[in-house]
């Protein structure tokens, strides 16, 4: 999964940088033919050459994955960076103009090469900012940092059993967490051990509570209200197979059952956040 979304981002189509790129080379282009008709050496026109050169090195950013276009990208800025190059010409607007035309050219043909997708702005948030609302979480749990990332990505991208598998990856680790804290024996730790110690933790009441966990009743009764919420959240969806979380097969998650799910386990984790020491 970490494959896919790395190849997406760095495929990322800059739409707008092209589109202002392109529009802008026109411009320029046009006042360049200007100069033909004034019968004026575009060579001495600084603050022209200036912005063309500007541009140039703006549009060089975003074309790490358009090569021929970066290379006729990168001609143009070599001719502007050296005015003896310039000075040897003999039709200087000609020359530009083919350059630019060049660019134009190489651009509109790796593009036609690509596929590309519109992510829309109420996912946006997910895949830019992946660990918005999660940073204290990270803070107190440093090893869901790559599981966060990829489920938030993931459901940006309308991949929702596989952001559902980030969750439940998330989950699993703080259940493991809260199970060591609460004095789980059992030696295949996960999911299923944790919620079983905790009901009976609950199930014995503040008489029974060990000495280790003195004055955190409140707290566990909270966490056990937390873990009841999430499983009915994934109900039907996810079963526990051997102690740890797993989805059901052909199970399938649309988009309000996943960021319900997700929201539910970001709760969890923040519980526990506050709770453990």
């Amino acid at each position: 999964m970490k494959k896919v979304v790395s190849l997406l981002e760095i495929l990322r189509c800059y739409a707008e940088a092209y589109v202002q790129a392109s529009q802008t080379l026109n411009l320029i282009s046009a006042v360049i033919a200007e100069h033909e008709k004034s019968n004026t050496d575009v060579r001495s026109d600084a603050g022209l050459l200036g912005r063309l050169r500007w541009h140039a090195l703006e549009l060089s950013k975003h074309c790490g994955q358009l090569p021929m276009t970066e290379k006729a990208v990168r001609k143009l800025i070599t001719y502007l960076n050296k005015p003896e190059i310039m000075a040897s010409w003999t039709q200087p607007i000609l020359a530009l103009q083919s350059s630019i035309a060049e660019i134009q050219n190489r651009l509109t043909d790796e593009l036609s090469l690509s596929f590309f997708f519109k992510l829309s702005q109420e996912r946006k948030t997910y895949f830019d900012e992946p660990f918005k609302d999660w940073v204290d979480i990270l803070k107190r749990f440093p090893d869901t940092i790559g599981d966060i990332e990829e489920m938030n990505k993931c459901f940006a991208l309308c991949r929702y059993t596989a952001a559902m598998y980030h969750a439940m990856q998330i989950a699993e680790g703080g259940a493991i967490e809260l199970g060591d804290y609460i004095g789980v024996t059992d030696p295949r730790k996960g999911w299923g051990p944790t919620e079983k110690k905790l009901h009976q933790i609950i199930a014995d009441g503040h008489s029974k509570l060990p000495t280790t966990l003195a004055g955190k009743f409140e707290f566990l009764e909270q966490m056990n209200r937390e873990i009841d919420s999430m499983v009915l959240a994934w109900r039907h969806k996810l079963d526990h197979a051997a102690n740890h979380l797993a989805i059901v097969p052909n199970a399938v998650f649309t988009p309000d059952i996943a960021e319900h799910i997700m929201k539910a386990v970001r709760v969890f984790m923040i519980r526990l956040k506050e709770g453990l020491p």
